[in-house]
């Protein structure tokens, strides 16, 4: 399996239900199913008389299909590595790493029904490609849509809090554990600059130019290397944001996106929407979830957990954020390293 930091940036958001309008009315544009994939679904869908692409994700293809006899509509995930039925070697790196996203979606839908989660349901999954021709889950559509641009702010993070703290209720069934995803660059938190007056980039050397706080960085990862307790252990999503959290009539109608579903600390769900808030939000915004997270669950959070997950900012963040976003939202690229920095000052400091 690749290092967890080549993936850590394909998990921030990678399942939204929203869908290109245009696709509606310009038939041309419509995606088209391949063969392969074609002859796998027909058994279980038969025609389909749609097939549209959701909006918001890069590690892979979204689909939503309308059957032609009218029944429910599906989603059909496709990751990126193609089976080649010609060759006998053995997977890739990304290639073993997307199967097994496959398969712990697999398992952990089929471990989440009937735990009355607002969850989409397992239809079929083919980890290896060997049947539709890329590793590939089909389920359930859920209505409703990714809020970007919420008129209560407010409101809107204590909505989020609420639906983690049912999710982390559920009792921990069998599954395995949460992977631990790392940046090996954290060059954006010791540097003591304002960085909405630079671009950030690999390719942006003067971003790093400043006095450096070299002590920020080694306060924040002295204290995220502590380990978790596995007593203390939940069901947790392991991509718990916004962009995985749909919307209908101002009420949360699903969690989409399961791939990463695992035991963790409850502080790695709660760390990794933080920091998801700071990077398109604010600090606050960041804040008032670890907040309301607490008083809700009654419990209090790890901070080692929760800064293991902020600590997942890198500076490759402000170029693939706006691809999920995708113009549904404005996206302040150079403020976020900022963000992120002050949300890990007050962590820090909260945590005394």
């Amino acid at each position: 399996m690749p290092p967890p930091e080549d993936h850590a940036e394909d998990h921030a958001e990678d399942h939204a239900e929203d869908h290109d309008p245009d696709q509606a009315t310009d038939p041309s544009r419509l995606p088209a199913l391949d063969p392969a994939l074609r002859s796998w679904l027909a058994p279980m869908v038969g025609d389909v008389a749609m097939v549209r692409s959701l909006v918001g994700g890069i590690t892979g293809q979204m689909l939503q299909l309308r059957r032609a006899d009218g029944g429910a509509d599906i989603v059909v995930r496709r990751w990126p590595a193609e089976r080649d039925h010609a060759r006998a070697e053995a997977p890739s790196g990304d290639s073993h790493w997307q199967q097994g996203m496959v398969r712990r979606e697999a398992v952990g839908l089929e471990t989440l029904r009937g735990t009355g989660l607002p969850v989409p349901a397992l239809i079929a999954a083919d980890p290896d490609g060997s049947a539709s021709g890329r590793p590939t889950t089909v389920t359930t559509f859920l209505p409703g849509r990714v809020e970007l641009s919420p008129p209560d702010l407010r409101s809107w993070v204590r909505g989020l809090a609420e639906m983690l703290v049912r999710i982390h209720a559920v009792p921990p069934p069998q599954l395995a554990a949460c992977e631990l995803w790392a940046s090996s660059d954290l060059r954006w938190l010791e540097g003591n600059l304002d960085s909405s007056s630079v671009p950030i980039g690999p390719d942006s050397p003067e971003l790093w130019l400043g006095t450096l706080d070299h002590g920020l960085a080694r306060e924040a990862q002295e204290l995220a290397a502590r380990p978790a307790d596995p007593a203390r252990a939940v069901l947790s999503h392991g991509d718990y944001q916004h962009f995985n959290v749909l919307w209908q009539g101002g009420s949360i109608s699903a969690v989409v996106d399961w791939p990463t579903v695992g035991l963790a600390d409850r502080g790695l769900d709660v760390g990794h929407c933080r920091l998801n808030l700071a990077v398109l939000f604010t600090s606050d915004a960041a804040m008032w979830f670890f907040e309301d997270y607490e008083q809700l669950a009654g419990t209090r959070i790890d901070p080692a957990a929760d800064l293991q997950r902020l600590l997942n900012f890198g500076p490759n963040w402000p170029e693939f954020i706006p691809l999920q976003v995708a113009g549904r939202a404005p996206v302040d690229g150079p403020g976020m390293a900022g963000r992120v920095r002050e949300t890990i000052q007050r962590t820090l400091h909260r945590a005394g």
